[in-house]
């Protein structure tokens, strides 16, 4: 029998009223529900055995990845997710024990830091970091001519049961934990023995411990490599050096895991080729000036979190200035003359318009949504963040949204009719004039 803490419980319901089920989808309004009757439910799967849980079934969706391009995320239904999340909690601190430390600047990817509040992961370690690491390692070594880059084909969806299984029971003595979490997977699985959910925190701890062997393997075996999930940079004197490495990751991981690198994406190139095609991208420039810029600006504000609401008509002249001179609502409209805009950069005009409340740029999204539907959530939220609208604007801009239901690139996924009804559903100003 196996029971879960009333502590994990509680983490991962903060978990997912913090961070969400997934990185994609709109939270479901069940959490909320969850929220309200806590004592009684978090009571409930406290007394529950894990080993005997009866899964639920699953959503899985397409979202789009660019313009043109799709993936798919899985989202488990609410109490599935709680007791997942609780069941690798609960694990968490074994299974990072388990990886290359952090200390040896190999793995970037999903640090384990488990914190009440709902953190599962690092927030100081991730993709920045990862680019960080590849940079300081062709200026600091002369010898790093060449660089291989690949990553794993379907990596998540391609996660072998009875191997993750022994991934788990070399990193832990918790054997019932390891037991619960592969009674899930068959339960959301069916007969298929292979993936895991995709989308979700605790998938992605999973999904670490998978490679921990094969991260191993590689440093065995004297590659210098580092990693960020799936995928993976090695540095080397030559070609030849750095394209023994790629045949030896792929032997591996076809070996230990049955897994295959992505044909398209595996390239052996000069530094100078690969720091102007991954590190020095105009895109990358763009994007980390202004992060850099908006970081000083919310460090001078005093701001708590980088998504705090800002109120632009409280800001002194100076600090107004600074705002302005970083011209988003400009450089979002350059961005839409273009066939395929810079979605990173769309993102990030977004979220920070949301914070000051801006309404500036709801034309020009109407406008352009053929182009800017991948980005359909950031549009979402920026619309519920409209705060300064009075209630004849937002009684049309509710119709606006609603009308994208209908005969648009929007109403083509389930997908985007998740989203704009979520808005419906939590943005209380806009939905109470359309009900």
């Amino acid at each position: 029998m196996l029971q879960l803490r009333d502590d994990s419980l509680e983490w991962a319901l903060a978990h997912v009223i913090r961070f969400g089920d997934t990185d994609v989808f709109p939270v479901p309004f069940e959490y909320a529900a969850i929220g309200h009757d806590w004592a009684n439910v978090k009571a409930h799967l406290a007394s529950a055995d894990v080993l005997q849980w009866t899964t639920r079934p699953q959503r899985i969706l397409l979202s789009p990845k660019a313009r043109n391009g799709f993936r798919v995320i899985t989202q488990l239904d609410p109490l599935d997710f709680l007791v997942f999340s609780a069941l690798v909690k609960e694990l968490a601190i074994d299974l990072e024990t388990r990886r290359i430390p952090l200390a040896q600047s190999r793995v970037f990817s999903y640090r384990a830091v488990p914190l009440a509040n709902g953190q599962l992961f690092d927030p100081n370690v991730g993709y920045r970091q990862f680019l960080d690491v590849c940079r300081d390692k062709l200026r600091g070594n002369p010898a790093n001519q060449f660089v291989a880059v690949t990553d794993i084909s379907d990596f998540y969806a391609r996660i072998y049961h009875h191997r993750l299984e022994n991934a788990l029971q070399t990193a832990t003595t918790r054997g019932n934990h390891v037991r619960a979490v592969m009674r899930l997977l068959s339960g959301w699985n069916g007969t298929e023995t292979f993936g895991i959910p995709i989308g979700g925190a605790p998938s992605r701890l999973l999904a670490e411990i998978t490679l921990a062997d094969v991260d191993e393997a590689l440093l065995a075996a004297g590659i210098d490599f580092i990693r960020f999930n799936d995928d993976y940079r090695i540095f080397g004197d030559s070609y030849e050096r750095c394209y023994r490495a790629i045949t030896f990751l792929a032997e591996t991981l076809y070996r230990n895991h049955g897994l295959n690198l992505q044909p398209q994406k595996t390239e052996v190139l000069a530094a100078a080729q690969f720091s102007d095609k991954y590190l020095v991208t105009p895109l990358d420039r763009e994007l980390n000036s202004l992060h850099a810029r908006f970081e000083g600006l919310a460090a001078e504000l005093g701001l708590n979190d980088w998504y705090e609401s800002i109120e632009y008509d409280d800001l002194d002249d100076e600090q107004q200035e600074a705002i302005d001179s970083l011209n988003l609502q400009e450089l979002f409209r350059e961005e839409l003359q273009e066939d395929e805009p810079e979605l990173p950069i769309i993102r990030f005009i977004l979220r920070r318009l949301s914070q000051l409340g801006d309404d500036s740029l709801v034309d020009d999204i109407f406008f352009a949504l053929d182009k800017l539907h991948p980005a359909l959530p950031d549009i979402c939220r920026y619309v519920q963040s409209l705060r300064h609208l009075n209630a004849e604007e937002r009684s049309a801009l509710g119709a606006r949204m609603l009308n994208l239901l209908n005969g648009s690139v929007v109403s083509e996924l389930p997908y985007h009719r998740m989203w704009i009804l979520d808005l419906f559903v939590h943005s209380r100003e806009i939905g109470r004039a359309h009900v």
